[in-house]
């Protein structure tokens, strides 16, 4: 099997990261795999907002938990933090968004480096504290909160794939 299916099928979400940072040109690899996705007609929808600040991620963590009235650590410790937004206008802002953060993904598993998909990012950015943040960060007008991704390195062992679901594929021949 090629490197790229074995990394495709392999790739697992991560909730448990050593504290310490990525590298500097890891983190770079990541985010030019994500800004070389596919996207509708070649938009390029996306803009990412790379948080590595302590605090600002204490921030965001604070705002989602508060929106969802929780006081578990949806970034699951994480040291960064990458928020996905697209262009609201574009044709597939979502769609193409999905698409940079599976390159990221997959770019990030290539590296040794574990990604969780973060879904309250999208929700956070629309709440009056999420948009407060989004002006502080520079996220430009028009733009909505796609996801988060996470980063670090992993801790603990490998998760296990789950089963795939019986009857997802049908053919017409």
């Amino acid at each position: 099997m090629n490197e790229v299916i074995q990394n495709i099928l392999n790739r697992r979400s991560w909730r448990s990261y050593e504290e310490k940072q990525i590298k500097e040109e890891e983190l770079e690899q990541i985010i030019r795999c994500g800004l070389w996705a596919p996207s509708a007609m070649n938009q390029q929808s996306w803009h990412f907002t790379v948080v590595q600040d302590k605090e600002t991620i204490q921030r965001i963590r604070k705002g989602c938990q508060e929106m969802m009235e929780t006081d578990r650590d949806m970034f699951y410790g994480a040291p960064t933090l990458v928020i996905v937004t697209g262009k609201q206008d574009n044709i597939a802002p979502v769609a193409d968004c999905s698409l940079a953060i599976q390159n990221m993904f997959l770019s990030a598993a290539s590296l040794g480096i574990g990604s969780c998909w973060i879904n309250c990012i999208g929700r956070y950015l629309t709440t009056p504290q999420g948009q407060a943040f989004a002006k502080d960060a520079g996220i430009p007008e028009g733009y909505i909160g796609v996801a988060g991704v996470i980063l670090g390195y992993p801790k603990g062992e490998v998760p296990q794939g789950k089963e795939r679901v019986e009857g997802a594929v049908d053919y017409i021949r």
